[in-house]
């Protein structure tokens, strides 16, 4: 049973079709992410998440490349785990998104092709 004004707000609004905002009671909720404080703030589009995304993809295979080159050029500077690990996070990270985009592609050609 909700108790409070905001409470008995949200539940009077559902049925009207408007943006409804949450409370936030406690700031660990929000990941560590600023709270966005106006109502007409939209979330990130799907292409612009899907360029930050591949971005972090491509960052990971970057660290990877110079650790390796750090190495290869000074290996007492680096520990090999250390660049192992990185090499299978940028692998990982790789793979994944081709598992995803290759998923994107089926499904906007299985969209397109149906009849």
């Amino acid at each position: 049973m909700i108790n409070d004004k905001v409470g008995l707000n949200v539940l009077q609004n559902i049925g009207k079709g408007d943006i409804i905002q949450m409370r936030v009671m406690d700031e660990r909720h929000t990941n560590d992410l600023p709270i966005q404080k106006t109502p007409d703030s939209t979330a990130l589009n799907f292409a612009e998440l899907m360029n930050r995304a591949l971005q972090k993809v491509n960052d990971q295979s970057v660290t990877a490349e110079k650790l390796q080159q750090q190495m290869i050029s000074d290996p007492t500077s680096v520990q090999m785990h250390t660049v192992t690990i990185a090499a299978e996070k940028a692998r990982m990270a790789l793979t994944f998104t081709k598992t995803v985009t290759d998923l994107a592609v089926k499904t906007y050609r299985d969209l397109v092709n149906l009849r």
